[in-house]
């Protein structure tokens, strides 16, 4: 059966072989640091993308607003003083991040996330006759990373609005994400009616990602015998290509280091895995027609098929030349997001 590729970061590391080499211990994935000395928006962004290697989207403001130097600083806290000095705002936009004009929204940043408060919308439930505001939260990352699960609410540590502690509503599970952000509503209760911000809404995010996503290249496609490659405790085998005149069969096995986190069997990641096939001298790859993946706690198998096109000269005979460059996502680590939000406006 064929799928679709899900959406990868543009980052990639070559992977070479590295046999026996000590698998290190993850800590939490880290924020870029940035700083600038220009004095207009657009050559701060500028400098900004430069050094993060993340893309910033100016077309919808004026780059030519005056701001001032940025000393060293993580990646959002510096956009967020850009913003601040233009009065603009930003958010993620197709693997970009982009600015807008209008004041931001209140938002909290811990390394590479940035939590930030999308909607406040409030209800009345004519059963019950309770009112309750929904606060839905934007968490986003920076554009270079993969995050594969991330909690579908937040644990709240704290929320209260003139001075009364709130009730919060259930929270859920887990769920995948796609793209750079994710949205999650926090349901809150017993707001007074004489309150007109929500002083604070403090808690946390459990996420599941990867600091880097590996381009493992396998530029010998015509031996018989399993090609091995290892970094970090990951190990990528390419069995011996199964080919023909007109078709070709990559399978492939991973195993990940004892760290890998655990997940359930319906949240799969590795079909967002990527297979780009080169022929000789080629600078452009093609990618399968179709592929399978199976995930066994963190092993995995992998297989890609590929087809001439009907009346193409095209062969699969002799692979001689041709190679193949596998993207799978480094060691994962479980890392926890916490957020503070203060002087939510309510409607």
């Amino acid at each position: 059966m064929s799928r679709y590729f899900l959406a990868l970061p543009v980052f990639l590391v070559i992977l070479g072989a590295a046999p026996g080499q000590d698998v290190p211990k993850l800590g939490p994935i880290a924020a870029k640091r940035v700083q600038t000395t220009e004095t207009t928006l657009a050559t701060a962004v500028a400098a900004i993308a430069k050094q993060s290697g993340i893309e910033v989207d100016l077309s919808s403001v004026d780059g030519a607003a005056k701001v001032e130097p940025i000393p060293a600083a993580d990646f959002w806290p510096a956009l967020e003083s850009l913003a601040r000095q233009t009065g603009t705002r930003f958010g993620p936009s197709a693997g970009k991040v982009k600015f807008a004009k209008g004041p931001a929204a209140p938002s909290s940043v811990d390394g590479p996330f940035r939590v930030s408060v999308k909607q406040v919308t409030a209800k009345r439930d004519f059963d019950t006759e309770n009112t309750y505001y929904d606060v839905l939260l934007e968490v986003m990352w920076e554009p270079r990373f993969p995050v594969y699960l991330m909690d579908d609410t937040p644990k709240i540590a704290a929320a209260s609005a003139g001075k009364v502690a709130l009730t919060v509503g259930p929270g859920g599970g887990r769920v995948p994400t796609l793209g750079y952000r994710q949205l999650a509503t926090v349901r809150l209760g017993g707001i007074p009616r004489s309150a007109a911000t929500i002083d604070v809404l403090a808690g946390s995010f459990n996420v599941v990602a990867a600091d880097k996503i590996w381009a493992v290249e396998f530029a010998d496609l015509t031996g018989d015998k399993p090609m091995s490659q290892s970094k970090d405790g990951v190990k990528v085998t390419l069995q011996p290509v199964k080919r023909a005149a007109k078709s070709a069969q990559f399978d492939f096995s991973l195993e990940y280091p004892p760290s890998h986190p655990e997940f359930e069997s319906f949240e799969q990641w590795a079909s967002a895995n990527r297979l780009r096939l080169y022929p000789p001298n080629a600078p452009k790859g093609f990618e399968p027609n179709e592929y399978y993946t199976s995930e066994t706690g963190r092993r995995i198998a992998a297989s890609y098929s590929y087809e001439a096109p009907a009346g193409k000269a095209a062969t699969f005979a002799d692979l001689k030349g041709w190679r193949a460059v596998y993207e799978t996502s480094g060691p994962m680590v479980t890392q926890t997001v916490k957020f503070e939000l203060k002087g939510i406006a309510l409607p």
